[in-house]
């Protein structure tokens, strides 16, 4: 989907986070310059992001050797039960290397 603003025309690709979907990934990835990526806070969900070659760690990973200069992370499931919006939970999220 794109949107046409004054003088640059955004263009949005989602790519899921499914390993099935790699390529796909691969592919916006290749044309952005700018990457969000959204990452579960769920314990369990977020650390197996992270731990050998989790998706989350490959993605960016992939997003940064394909080009994109800038990637903002959005942590999502701050209202899933094991989280319950917990300012410790958001904190060691944002603190993990």
């Amino acid at each position: 989907q794109a949107v046409d603003l004054e003088h640059r025309r955004i263009t949005i690709i989602d790519a899921p986070g499914h390993k099935n979907y790699v390529p796909a990934m691969i592919s916006g990835a290749s044309q952005a310059d700018v990457g969000i990526l959204v990452i579960s806070a769920r314990k369990g969900e977020f650390e197996a992001g992270f731990e050998g070659l989790g998706q989350t760690r490959e993605h960016a990973m992939l997003a940064k050797t394909l080009g994109v200069q800038k990637l903002i992370v959005v942590i999502n499931k701050m209202d899933e039960q094991t989280v319950k919006w917990s300012q410790a939970r958001f904190d060691s999220c944002v603190k993990k290397p």
